[in-house]
């Protein structure tokens, strides 16, 4: 990546139906960016995040990556760059931990199984659950799931990462595990977006933080400008309520 703009989303829509999700966003993210995705629960966070790598088709609009457009032509190369982890973890239940680390990059013939396995060793043994190796995800713990699938995102070595509410589902004590882990990221200058509604999480690891309610991006701004001097009635609103 060059350091110009690595991303690039252009008046993006996604309509279900009548029902219309996103309503026109333009969002830049340049590399070493993390944007943390605020907004009360059905204002898009999610569909803007699943548009973002083609999980969802955009009704309208371009995303744009390094000066690629993405289509329906090149998703599948442009989601080895761009990586994802789903609130649910999202883990193939009938395969262990081992074989959906290896699904991505050997099916996808990015890497040599005997490599992909010594990555996969590799990443396990640093989260501390090597000895999960040949276990099924039923045995884990949620958060232990949650980052056995930041590190599945992580097998490919992508540019950008999207973390969807990761922790939503978690017990407190497995909350903080996981966000260590992304705290850790976040120091090897790792670019992501990341929903979530850990506020002080979000102070913590935002250089960005971006509102959206109905759709759109109503406001956004570093950490200390959005919670410390938001510049609308509603973003005053939804601080009152969350912190």
């Amino acid at each position: 990546m060059n350091g110009d703009t690595d991303l690039k989303i252009k008046n993006l829509r996604k309509y279900f139906g009548s029902n219309k999700v996103l309503n026109g966003i333009n969002f830049e993210l340049r590399e070493g960016e993390r944007v943390v995705v605020l907004g009360p629960s059905g204002s898009g966070k999610s569909t803007f995040l699943r548009c973002i790598n083609w999980m969802e088709e955009p009704t309208a609009g371009e995303i744009i990556l390094d000066g690629t457009p993405i289509t329906e032509k090149n998703v599948r190369a442009m989601r080895q760059r761009i990586g994802m982890v789903f609130q649910h973890f999202n883990l193939i239940n009938n395969l262990t931990v081992m074989d959906n680390l290896l699904l991505a990059p050997v099916k996808l013939k990015l890497m040599k199984r005997d490599a992909a396995k010594k990555r996969a060793q590799e990443l396990l043994r640093h989260i501390g659950l090597l000895d999960k190796a040949n276990a099924f995800p039923a045995s884990l713990s949620g958060g232990q799931k949650q980052r056995v699938a930041i590190i599945r995102a992580m097998m490919l070595s992508p540019e950008v990462l999207l973390f969807d509410e990761p922790t939503s589902a978690l017990d407190p004590e497995s909350i903080g595990d996981v966000l260590s882990l992304i705290r850790e990221l976040a120091g090897r200058g790792m670019t992501f977006i990341i929903v979530t509604h850990e506020m002080s999480f979000a102070k913590e690891i935002a250089t960005r933080i971006v509102f959206i309610d109905k759709g759109k991006i109503i406001e956004e701004g570093t950490p200390r400008e959005f919670f410390e001097h938001p510049k609308t009635p509603r973003v005053r609103e939804f601080l009152k309520k969350v912190l």
